[in-house]
């Protein structure tokens, strides 16, 4: 099966995305700059997950420098769902034409906090020696690896990524389980998409790539409407209402979000079961 670009070639174009994508966040944290930040170093991560598979004496070597991206990751993604929440609730501003001032100062204060914790974060992940030799050690690993081994790992990952999001469906559903199948099944649907760049022809029997869009943009839906409810209720933990109007309003509008919220998390729970579960049995 000959290969378009090689994976290797894929990996060391995800290391030069977060260099740049870094450079210009530094400068302006914009939504979609924070949001393409976040998405190359998920790829990063799914590269690291397959290298894994491919040499596991490297193991050892590759925690340092998961570490120090997941560190980035994590600021990056607080900083992310913050502006997520100022949009969503300028949107529904306009929709209902009712308007919550305070909310919205407290989520711009939040913002600002973040960036400039975010802005500190990338000084730290900046590759030193060992991690720019890590870097180097995973870079051979899946240059060295012929195709035959590479198709081999990628199978042997994804089939248990699959049954490990396969035994949380099975189990009791509750928020903490959509997570973890939430986080599985976008690190499946971004091996997947590493291999079908790489290798066009690679195949997968246990749930097909749509499968996993679709659990990505229901379960993303389902996340947003979770933090919405988690940043509301610190913030009316918070403020002190001068009157009852304004008590009033902010649970109306916590009820609002609450329900959509139970819903969404209803819809993406028979997704992921319907997904996970029905595909597998009919294979």
């Amino acid at each position: 099966m000959a290969a378009h670009e090689s994976i290797h070639e894929y990996y060391l174009h995800q290391h030069r995305n977060i260099e740049n994508y870094l450079e210009l966040c530094l400068n302006h944290p914009e939504i979609e700059l924070v949001h393409e930040l976040r998405l190359s170093i998920k790829k990063l991560r799914a590269f690291h997950k397959l290298a894994e598979h491919l040499n596991l004496n490297e193991i050892d070597e590759h925690i340092h420098i998961k570490r120090r991206v997941r560190k980035l990751y994590e600021v990056a993604g607080q900083l992310r769902d913050t502006q997520v929440q100022i949009n969503l609730l300028s949107t529904f501003e306009e929709q209902t034409c009712v308007v919550y001032p305070e909310f919205s100062k407290w989520l711009h204060k939040r913002e600002l906090k973040q960036v400039s914790r975010f802005s500190k974060k990338p000084q730290q992940v900046v590759p030193h020696a060992t991690a720019q030799s890590t870097h180097q050690k995973i870079g051979d690993i899946l240059a060295l690896a012929d195709d035959e081994t590479i198709l081999s790992g990628a199978g042997k990952v994804l089939t248990g990524l699959f049954v490990n999001a396969s035994e949380l469906c099975e189990a009791s559903m509750n928020n903490r389980a959509l997570h973890r199948i939430r986080t599985i099944t976008k690190r499946m649907k971004y091996i997947f998409n590493i291999m079908a760049h790489s290798y066009p022809d690679f195949k997968f029997s246990q749930v097909s790539i749509e499968s996993l869009r679709a659990i990505e943009a229901a379960a993303g839906h389902w996340h947003d409407n979770l933090v919405r409810i988690e940043l509301l209720e610190r913030f009316m933990g918070k403020m002190k209402f001068t009157d009852d109007s304004d008590k009033f309003r902010y649970q109306k509008l916590f009820n609002v979000c609450k329900s959509e919220l139970d819903i969404s998390f209803s819809e993406t729970s028979l997704l992921v079961r319907k997904a996970l579960l029905s595909e597998s049995q009919e294979k």
